[in-house]
């Protein structure tokens, strides 16, 4: 597991905890690269642009980060 990516998905808003840590333990490993890539990224922005995607619906203009979100809510 990446070092770095583990340790900015502990946000510390809970709930972004849990789906954020469940993702990398659970999917991220055998994910697409081109998902990889967009997990990285998501984790670049900052937690009420994380949150809103996530949990208020919010579509990213990034269809790859789009896609992943909505992979994020169905676990959510």
């Amino acid at each position: 597991m990446n070092a770095r990516l583990a340790w900015l998905s502990r946000r510390g808003i809970k709930e972004l905890d849990l789906v954020l840590q469940g993702y990398l333990q659970q999917d991220f490993a055998t994910a697409s690269a081109a998902e990889q890539q967009a997990f990285a990224a998501l984790l670049e922005y900052q937690d009420p642009d994380i949150l809103d995607r996530i949990f208020h619906g919010v579509e990213d203009d990034d269809p790859a980060i789009a896609a992943l979100v909505r992979r994020l809510r169905a676990s959510a």
